[in-house]
């Protein structure tokens, strides 16, 4: 089998969660519709190379696949014609906000601007689930402009969102699977996109992932993945893997 990271790899885990689970998308969850005992979510982050993220939802649609993909509200990143493409194939579009960070820390200013996003996003495609983006070199947790009641009310009942995915749901009995660092290990490299959960999700190395995978280890699982890592050409591969290195040392010096 190819390095990880390759969309073969990716293929290779689709095909194991799919065999074992229910795959179901984040609108289902905060609806509370008819959720199986076992499931998975598979979701995407898109925090840049949108094309990457067109090829692979690609992939799971060939697979019978729908899973959610949030997008940040940036150039490099907000790409239109990507956004509706990927919701015709069948799956959500989310926000991957970072208001708090574009805002300095400002909460009504970042409402604000969350706003006029949202708005932006919603003449393109329905979104109803936000994820927050980490943001690592910002000290501000973009979490935080929901604490509050009266924000959080302001989410859900003007702006229509059935949940945040880090503020919404209970992660005790679900394994959270995430390549945050371009590892499997929930702390390495890691600062702000992790949650409290009983299960012990971590794994050194693909193999450990496909063999939890294989036995069906876990009941529940959100499966998190970053799509610019992703791609079976080398030369991409590579320059994502030495962008990755460099942002861990930078992380590593940084805090």
């Amino acid at each position: 089998m190819k390095l990880d990271f390759h969309l073969d790899a990716y293929k290779i885990y689709l095909d194991l969660i799919k065999t074992n689970y229910k795959i179901i998308k984040f609108e289902d969850y905060f609806s509370k519709n008819n959720i199986p005992k076992n499931f998975c979510i598979i979701r995407h982050d898109v925090d840049r190379k949108p094309g990457f993220a067109l090829e692979m939802a690609n992939i799971e649609k060939k697979m019978g696949i729908n899973s959610t993909y949030y997008f940040r509200f940036k150039n490099h990143t907000f790409k239109p014609k990507i956004i509706k493409n990927i919701h015709l194939l069948g799956h959500d579009i989310g926000y991957h906000y970072e208001c708090m960070s574009d805002m300095n820390g400002d909460i009504d200013k970042a409402v604000k601007n969350f706003k006029r996003n949202l708005e932006e996003f919603r003449k393109i495609v329905p979104v109803r689930t936000i994820s927050m983006h980490g943001r690592p070199f910002k000290k501000f947790d973009n979490r935080d402009m929901w604490r509050n009641k009266t924000n959080k009310s302001i989410l859900k009942n003007d702006f229509g969102i059935l949940g945040e995915v880090y503020l919404d749901i209970n992660y005790d009995d679900i394994a959270y699977i995430n390549d945050t660092g371009r590892n499997w290990l929930s702390n390495e490299s890691n600062l702000r996109d992790k949650v409290e959960s009983n299960i012990n999700s971590d794994f050194n190395n693909k193999t450990e992932l496909i063999n939890a995978l294989k036995i069906k280890k876990f009941e529940k699982i959100i499966f998190q993945i970053h799509p610019e890592r992703w791609t079976n050409n080398i030369f991409s591969w590579s320059a994502q893997f030495s962008k990755d290195l460099i942002i861990n040392m930078l992380k590593f010096f940084y805090y």
